[in-house]
């Protein structure tokens, strides 16, 4: 119930985090994009133009002006539905939405915007857009670029439904009967993934101090988790909590999935030895069934042994054995199916949640590469810029100017290390240098081979993107660099340079990566492309540039598919989360530009086990006696090595828990302890040494563990104690199979007297059978 309830709660939790957080960080670029829209010149010469008396032919074309570029904004920064340009009084100057029929404001917010020397992010019902219920809008007073004073008021209005929209599509599996809602500081809905269901103004009851709460909700029970934004670079937003509802009725009715059954046996055999390390308390429960069977299973073999070669009354204890046997084997596969079914939990609980980030931070990636394709081709258009670039850049006052505007663009916009101007020979005639790194920029070269890119580039919505390659604009580190061309102010379709922008691919990428990697030690995450070059990485062990070593299935997955394993990657055991690239609105899936990367997130289970030994082994299946009569021999079978070995049962008094087991100091190494056994007589009573086979046998040596025995036998000098990995039965065999060794190879046979010979369906397997005296003899010779 626990790893059930903890697998819905870490779903959920995940899901109401990233709904908050996501949004968060695509309204952090919006605070960027109206503090820098607010100092364009062409929106400041617009405003001033519009006070002063002008032929009415003059207005118009000035208003059209302004409204293309705004319109060129829109179309780069997608994420805006509207942009409005009011001047000190609330009168709307200019706006794109030819449906919105506002001509003034008496919105509080403009006169707030006026008085704040900083952006004003507002969302509440306004006469700015009069069919929406509430609006999200960023504005930004305009100052006179000469002395200061306020002219005017910018307002962004960003596409909040449709975002959202967006944001519960990506996070909605199938099946899935959760809600997502964002909710306000008062617990307000204000945005739900199930209108129908959730009504958007509806107060709901937060769970913020709880992992998890059932709570009541138009009449049916949920499990609802409410998270606050972690922020984004210090911006925290409107205040906004993500929330997510799940049905009780049911959350818990999704299968596993059959994970276990799409992992490797052998590294399922590894991963499942350090449940202690992920899951004590299943791991707890698993020991204790496997120590009832063993016990069970050592009472039965001790019992077949007491009733060997018995009859009467003691016959029929063979009977009741051999049930005794099967119930307990069937009570051990009930214990080990439903172990199982808790470890399929746990494990897929784990895959689902490493997926689940993998995607987040893929999404986070193409999200804010979509920020860098914008900006590179708005800054393109820079009135000034253009200007100077239409007529040659051919002064120093000139580049001058240019360099202090992509200053200015560079300290509001820190994700670049540095910005660029070029010429269409390729030489930069400006440049931006935020960090002050020592490279000088300007008057060198560009990457011959990328410029024909650029200078072919057919409009402004157009740009290109270099390769993840080393560049000496990055101080010889791997970026990528956007770019788009500049054209001539007047003829529009002339290409006279291009702008090229750094991106500080190192910091911000790691920031991606770390800002959502589980905090669990040793977890790691990367970058990298479908050829398996990592271009980000949080690991030192996985450094930018190397190669990935994983399947192929993982670098194949369809853009926006993602995929979870559990994987042996340099000694370790991971369970490791994929998703591939899927863009951003029009970015990557407009045609405009082809670059797949796949995020993936890596958790460490533990380190890989080496060969597990042998004792794993599946004994051969012997043709035992058919029951109808005849001379017999019974045998006390047991693994030693990975092979299977017996005894006469007459020989064998019993098998103890080697726990029991006291070191001799000093002893041969075939002794490995001493016992004090207490049997039914005094002539099997006594101390007891006992010999480790594995050492008599030239076996790989191994500690006992929890399946090693201690059998006790007798021999010729007394009691004898031999330490085996493992019991397995006390069968009859017909005595016409029973071989004794001939006496030419007997002294060379050590410990072997005999052997059982295979039946006719036994093909080519045989028995040894160890002699008591032999063992006490060939344990001597050790040294």
């Amino acid at each position: 119930m626990e790893e059930n309830i903890n697998k819905v709660v870490l779903e959920i939790a995940s899901k109401a985090q990233v709904v908050v957080d996501i949004v968060i960080r695509n309204l952090y670029e919006r605070t960027a994009d109206v503090d820098f829209l607010a100092t364009d010149d062409d929106i400041r010469r617009f405003i001033l133009h519009s006070a002063q008396e002008s032929a009415p032919g003059e207005a118009v074309v000035e208003l059209r002006r302004i409204t293309r570029r705004l319109a060129e904004y829109r179309d780069k920064y997608s994420v805006y539905e509207e942009i409005m340009i009011l001047d000190t009084a609330g009168n709307v100057l200019a706006h794109l939405d030819e449906a919105n029929p506002v001509n003034r404001s008496a919105d509080p917010l403009i006169q707030r915007t006026l008085q704040t020397d900083n952006y004003v992010e507002t969302f509440h019902a306004t006469d700015l857009r009069p069919h929406l219920t509430r609006a999200l809008i960023y504005s930004r007073k305009i100052e006179d670029a000469d002395g200061g004073r306020p002219i005017g008021v910018l307002c962004l209005c960003f596409r909040f439904e449709n975002e959202m929209a967006g944001i519960f599509h990506s996070l909605k599996g199938k099946d899935d009967k959760s809600v997502m809602l964002l909710l306000d500081k008062g617990g307000t809905v204000v945005a739900s993934s199930d209108e129908d269901h959730v009504h958007l103004g509806r107060k709901l009851e937060m769970v913020l101090d709880e992992p998890y709460r059932i709570v009541d909700f138009a009449g049916r029970e949920y499990l609802a988790k409410t998270c606050a934004t972690t922020g984004y670079q210090g911006y925290m937003g409107p205040g906004w909590y993500g929330h997510v509802m799940v049905p009780v009725a049911s959350a818990f009715r999704q299968a596993n999935g059959h994970s276990l059954d799409a992992i490797d046996k052998d590294v399922l055999a590894g991963v499942m030895a350090h449940t202690g390390t992920f899951c004590p308390a299943l791991n707890d429960i698993a020991k204790g069934a496997d120590t009832i069977n063993l016990s069970l299973r050592r009472v039965v073999w001790n019992g077949q042994i007491m009733a060997a070669g018995k009859r009467g009354d003691l016959l029929k204890l063979k009977s009741i054995l051999q049930q005794i046997s099967e119930t307990g084997d069937r009570t051990s596969n009930v214990f080990a199916n439903s172990i199982r079914d808790l470890y399929e939990t746990v494990i897929s609980s784990s895959l689902q949640d490493v997926q689940f980030i993998s995607r987040l931070m893929i999404d986070i990636m193409d999200r804010n590469l979509y920020e860098r394709a914008n900006d590179c081709r708005w800054w393109a258009l820079a009135s000034d810029i253009r200007r100077i670039m239409a007529k040659g850049a051919d002064s120093d006052e000139d580049r001058r100017k240019m360099g202090g505007i992509l200053e200015y663009i560079n300290g509001l916009y820190t994700v670049y290390t540095r910005l660029f101007v070029y010429d269409t020979a390729g030489t930069i005639v400006a440049a931006s240098n935020l960090h002050r790194d020592g490279v000088a920029a300007v008057g060198k070269k560009i990457d011959s081979a990328f410029l024909p890119q650029v200078l072919s580039l057919q409009t402004t919505q157009h740009y290109c993107v270099s390769p993840f390659e080393e560049t000496w604009l990055y101080g010889g580190r791997p970026t990528y660099i956007y770019n788009a061309a500049i054209r001539h102010p007047e003829e529009g379709a002339k290409v006279v340079g291009g702008i090229g922008i750094v991106f500080d691919a190192a910091p911000e990428f790691n920031a991606m990566l770390a800002g959502a990697l589980p905090k669990k030690d040793g977890a790691f995450a990367l970058f990298a492309e479908r050829g398996g070059r990592i271009i980000a990485s949080t690991a030192e062990d996985y450094p930018i540039g190397s190669r990935l070593r994983l399947e192929r299935e993982f670098f194949s997955l369809p853009n926006g598919e993602g995929m979870s394993r559990i994987v042996t990657l340099n000694g370790h055991y991971y369970v490791v989360g994929c998703t591939t690239s899927f863009g951003y609105r029009e970015y990557k899936n407009s045609g405009d530009y082809q670059n797949d990367v796949l995020a993936f997130v890596f958790v460490p289970l533990g380190k890989e086990v080496g060969e597990r030994g042998d004792s794993p082994a599946v004994p051969p299946d012997l043709s035992q006696s058919n029951g109808k009569g005849g001379d017999v021999v019974e045998l006390a079978t047991f693994m030693v090595a990975g092979k299977l070995y017996g005894i006469p049962a007459a020989d064998v008094v019993e098998a103890v828990d080697p726990g029991r087991l006291a070191p001799m100091t000093g002893s041969r190494r075939y002794l490995c302890g001493m016992i004090t056994f207490q049997g039914s007589n005094r002539e099997d009573s006594g101390i007891v040494p006992v010999i480790n086979l594995r050492v008599l046998f030239d076996a790989e040596h191994r500690e006992p563990d929890q399946h090693s025995q201690i059998v006790i036998i007798r021999s010729d000098d007394g009691l004898l104690g031999l330490m085996v990995d493992d019991l397995y039965a006390v069968p009859e065999f017909e005595a016409s199979r029973l071989e004794t060794l001939p006496d030419s190879f007997k002294s060379d046979a050590g410990y072997i007297s005999a052997i059982i010979k295979p039946a006719a369906d036994d093909k080519d397997r045989i028995l040894p059978i160890i002699d008591p005296r032999r063992v006490f003899q060939a344990a001597q010779k050790k040294a």
